[in-house]
């Protein structure tokens, strides 16, 4: 009976892969319009905002130009660390440059002094080590971690089933891992589970330092997170990022318009379109890609795919010197062609998908059995000689248009561990005129698969 699932799962992943793929225009210009969009509700605060947050002024002018170009170009700048930074920091003044990185820490931490407090309201920065994610380790390893601890949920899961999908939470200030979470008036704040734990950062370490390999990395990853298979799977407990976020516990977001971490993200891509070098952004196209021909965990290698499909297809086809170096990039090319969209696509998305064990239930006929059942029964052993029986749970038609009269039934198999499992099918009749029905006819598979009890 795995023929039956895999029909239900490829006729809602096919749904959802139409869903994932909006046209190249839609995302082109997008740094323009997410300039005109945000000038006019941050540019007036900007100012405001980084003396109330602490930010230092880049080479003592506006934290950020009214093109945003101070958050845009804040990789450029020679920066030192303030004197509170380096009492608090001890990796203020570190000259250490850290793996898969161009800068040193120096130099990265000067620059989240400097981050426009409108995407970055926590601020000074080493007020907040753990969203910072400040310390060697963790910079890189434990946002990663969780990361992959989220993308488990969401690859594994069923795409289209509203009863499981994967559920973020706000996290705030409370005692121990969260006391951070406190404004410099002390207003205690709450965000959104994953943009503490690795949104904030990975774009906070993507501004310093963009145009490095393990930002370029982790933008992939971002891409993964923002794309439409995982928005299929995922709900917000709270479904905004202004405002208030949770009353009961006093916790407000720190955010001004509640667009701006998706605004923050789409200036990376932007940047990774024009700043980062071509070869980096290629470099880990391809490896994404290898890694889905080595990888043996399931959700990791499906995981890899979508990061590979959404690089190249957002940022590397989209890079300013791609139509000049084409000719370099077949290999991703390749790679891409065989995995976007494809039945291989589909087979691996398929295969990290963890279905969830089947509820036991009584089937119970209903009255139309007795009149169908050896009918409907004939039929579906046509279609599925593992069929043993059929019951039919409707006691009057089901009338769905006044040409169409439908029974739901339930088709009984015995699984691969010999369990009687159920599934169920539809069965109708057509209008034939003159208030009569035709044939009885087999109408399609349902979505539901139970154990019998």
């Amino acid at each position: 009976m795995e023929l039956k699932r895999f029909l239900v799962l490829s006729a809602v992943l096919a749904l959802a892969f139409t869903m994932a793929n909006p046209a190249h225009a839609q995302f082109g210009n997008l740094l323009n319009k997410t300039k005109k969009a945000v000038e006019k509700k941050v540019k007036k605060t900007a100012k405001s905002a980084a003396e109330k947050a602490g930010v230092l002024p880049i080479e003592d002018s506006s934290i950020s130009g009214d093109d945003g170009s101070g958050l845009t170009t804040l990789y450029k700048k020679k920066l030192t660390p303030s004197s509170e930074a380096l009492s608090t920091d001890k990796f203020a003044n570190d000259e250490s440059v850290p793996k898969g990185f161009s800068k040193s820490y120096k130099q990265i931490h000067a620059a989240y002094e400097r981050l426009d407090p409108a995407y970055f309201p926590l601020q000074p920065y080493y007020k907040y080590p753990s969203t910072y994610a400040l310390g060697s380790d963790r910079m890189t390893l434990y946002p990663e971690a969780v990361f992959l601890e989220f993308m488990q949920k969401y690859l594994t899961n069923v795409v289209g089933s509203s009863t499981r999908k994967v559920t973020v939470k706000v996290l705030g200030y409370q005692a121990g891992d969260f006391s951070e979470l406190i404004s410099a008036d002390g207003q205690k704040l709450g965000m959104q589970e994953d943009d503490n734990l690795f949104r904030y950062p990975w774009a906070a370490q993507f501004f310093a330092d963009p145009n490095c390999k393990q930002s370029v990395w982790n933008l992939g990853m971002l891409l993964v997170n923002n794309s439409r298979s995982i928005g299929l799977v995922r709900d917000y407990a709270v479904n905004k990022n202004v405002g208030v976020a949770i009353a009961e516990r006093d916790w407000m977001f720190p955010y001004k318009e509640g667009s701006e971490i998706r605004y923050r993200e789409d200036m990376m891509v932007e940047m990774a379109r024009n700043v980062v070098d071509i070869n980096i952004v290629a470099e880990c196209v391809l490896e994404f890609y290898q890694k889905v021909e080595s990888e043996k965990v399931p959700f990791r290698k499906t995981l890899f795919m979508l990061a590979g499909n959404e690089m190249y297809k957002n940022v590397l086809s989209q890079h300013k010197n791609f139509d000049a170096n084409q000719s370099k990039f077949n290999q991703q090319l390749m790679y891409y062609t065989r995995y976007y969209n494809t039945p291989e696509y589909s087979k691996i998305i398929d295969a990290s998908i963890v279905m969830p064990e089947p509820e036991t239930v009584a089937l119970k006929a209903g009255a139309m059995d007795p009149q169908l059942n050896a009918q409907i029964l004939r039929i579906m052993k046509q279609k599925d000689p593992s069929i043993i029986r059929v019951v039919v749970i409707n006691d009057s038609w089901a009338v769905h248009t006044l040409k169409d009269r439908a029974v739901m039934v339930w088709g009984i198999y015995k699984n691969k561990q010999g369990k009687l499992e159920a599934h169920d099918y539809s069965f109708c009749q057509d209008y034939q005129g003159g208030g009569k029905y035709g044939a009885l006819r087999y109408k399609g598979i349902g979505v539901r698969t139970v154990y019998v009890k």
